[in-house]
């Protein structure tokens, strides 16, 4: 049987990285305003792309992020300790609701069809949009540095450059 949670707006969400680079994993933790808190594991690749999308929607709507005064900015969230939901993500999808100024993300952990799935719906303004790409961004970045050659991630040792033919270890 397929159930759907609809976290509805969120008070918070937000995109880490568990583990060492070039072992990480990646999730996003959405919590709505009555506590309840959703964790989605995803590939990097979907992370980034997550990032990308969420940057492309802000940019055709003409979003212009203005910084909260210190007073104004929300209360941070504590690390959460349970969640009410922890899925690894099959599906992933963005929409938006331009007439409040939302984006609408609906998430799966398999097929619409499936019997045993798992889906959330959930939305956030542009503001938590825009914090949540620079975070998407941030993340990313903070994993293994780019081989300048072929760009492929470098381990700490370095790597088997295929620009070098794999004959040169490149550090």
């Amino acid at each position: 049987m397929a159930r759907t949670h609809d976290l509805g707006r969120l008070f918070h969400i937000s995109a880490e990285a568990i583990g060492e680079p070039g072992r990480r994993r990646f999730r996003l933790c959405a919590v709505n305003a009555a506590g309840f808190a959703a964790s989605m594991w995803l590939e990097k690749e979907q992370l980034s792309a997550l990032g990308d999308a969420i940057e492309t929607v802000l940019a055709d709507e003409g979003y212009e992020y203005v910084p909260l005064p210190p007073d104004d900015a929300p209360a941070r969230l504590a690390d959460i300790e349970s969640f009410d939901v922890d899925i690894r993500l099959a599906q992933l999808s963005m929409g938006v609701n331009a007439e409040e100024r939302h984006i609408v993300l609906i998430a799966a952990d398999g097929p619409a069809d499936a019997d045993e799935t798992t889906g959330l719906t959930m939305e956030f303004d542009y503001r938590r949009g825009y914090e949540l790409r620079q975070q998407i961004a941030a993340v990313i970045a903070a994993g293994r540095p780019l081989c300048p050659l072929c760009t492929a991630p470098m381990d700490p040792g370095g790597h088997m450059c295929v620009r070098r033919n794999g004959h040169h270890r490149e550090e």
